[in-house]
């Protein structure tokens, strides 16, 4: 087929656009590199990369028969892999899943609308082995394939927490105590995808120190398969229309491997009275988990002054003229260990983060 590569700038993305939109996809987001064919000037395939997650790989209908796809997919990889990447993962529609699987990625997990695959190291096993060792690092021997719960007055023998804390609050911290107090030990994930404002090694340093004093609480990095760029690309982007898809899949990674794979039978959140998508994400978590015999608990969100306390609205605080009185209103929604970083100047560049860019979560 006659044409050539090309990157794709912002000039063309409407072109992008358009042939994205003939099958049903969109434009995706925190694209970092993008990858056309062009024929006659004209787009007539396309890939992008978003960190080293392959999406957006789309043919036009006229070109699908010169093997197109597999050719933006190897370049796409090779470009990652001069910027540094050793592992890749694909975000795709389930009905792309096998068309991947030939070109060498392995399925992580999938439902009826969509799919993950991934392809190097360190892969799922090596998050896997990682997790285990850190477990028994601890003295906790995981457990597999946890028996299916038997009701919400029965103790969770393994449960979990996926929380991005950004930054922890006093929500976080009575979520954990709560859920601990439910269970003969819990994980508490803290979401390791550094796209939020407080970066991941400080949010999982509050979280760890916070919750030093509970005993039966382990706190662990979430790795990529569990609300990551991969899994749940619409969580970082605010995205209710596509958050639904992708908080099912995120969904699945967790029941059918991870949960499996660690013996966790109970997985604990919030209630959302405030964010559609982590409401979707509830939803989800409650439709997928039932068929695999795994225990949602929703915990009331602890509230102060009649409103639930957000995380949103200490970055709102942080982000103005901190006087007295919002250090005040800060404390109503801190724990002591947040409260402390935030007045010292190590969050100096948070906060000039924070003023420069809104960030989500």
């Amino acid at each position: 087929m006659q044409g050539y590569f090309e990157i794709i700038t912002d000039h063309d993305l409407a072109q992008a656009q358009a042939l994205l939109a003939a099958s049903g996809l969109s434009l995706p987001a925190g694209r970092t590199y993008g990858l056309g064919f062009y024929e006659d000037g004209h787009l007539a395939a396309c890939g992008f990369l978003a960190g080293t997650v392959l999406c957006g790989i789309c043919v036009a209908a006229h070109a699908r028969e010169g093997g197109l796809a597999t050719s933006i997919l190897s370049r796409l990889v090779l470009h990652g892999r001069q910027e540094g990447a050793s592992h890749f993962f694909i975000f795709t529609k389930a009905s792309e899943a096998q068309k991947f699987g030939a070109s060498g990625f392995d399925l992580v997990a999938s439902t009826q609308d969509a799919a993950l695959l991934e392809q190097g190291r360190p892969n799922y096993a090596d998050w896997l082995t990682a997790t285990r060792d850190a477990l028994r690092h601890h003295g906790w021997e995981p457990a597999a394939d946890a028996p299916p719960s038997t009701g919400l007055s029965s103790p969770a023998r393994l449960g979990a927490i996926v929380m991005n804390a950004n930054p922890f609050t006093r929500g976080h911290d009575y979520l954990a105590r709560t859920a601990a107090a439910a269970c003969e030990k819990l994980l508490v994930f803290v979401v390791e995808e550094d796209v939020s404002v407080f970066p991941f090694a400080v949010r999982f340093d509050l979280v760890r120190k916070g919750l030093a004093d509970v005993d039966n609480i382990l706190v662990l990095p979430a790795g990529p398969y569990m609300v990551s760029r991969a899994s749940f690309p619409a969580y970082f982007t605010a995205d209710a229309k596509v958050g639904a898809v992708h908080a099912a899949l995120d969904c699945a990674i967790f029941a059918t491997r991870i949960a499996k794979d660690l013996g966790i039978n109970t997985r604990f959140v919030g209630t959302e009275p405030l964010d559609p998508v982590t409401a979707a994400y509830n939803a989800a978590m409650a439709a997928v988990f039932e068929k695999y015999g795994i225990e949602l608990r929703e915990i009331p969100r602890l509230q102060t002054a009649g409103q639930a306390i957000s995380a949103s609205k200490v970055r709102a605080l942080f982000r103005g003229d901190v006087s007295g009185a919002a250090w005040q209103e800060m404390a109503q929604l801190l724990p002591p260990v947040t409260l402390d970083f935030l007045r010292s100047a190590d969050s100096a560049r948070i906060r000039q983060k924070l003023r420069d860019h809104v960030g989500r979560h």
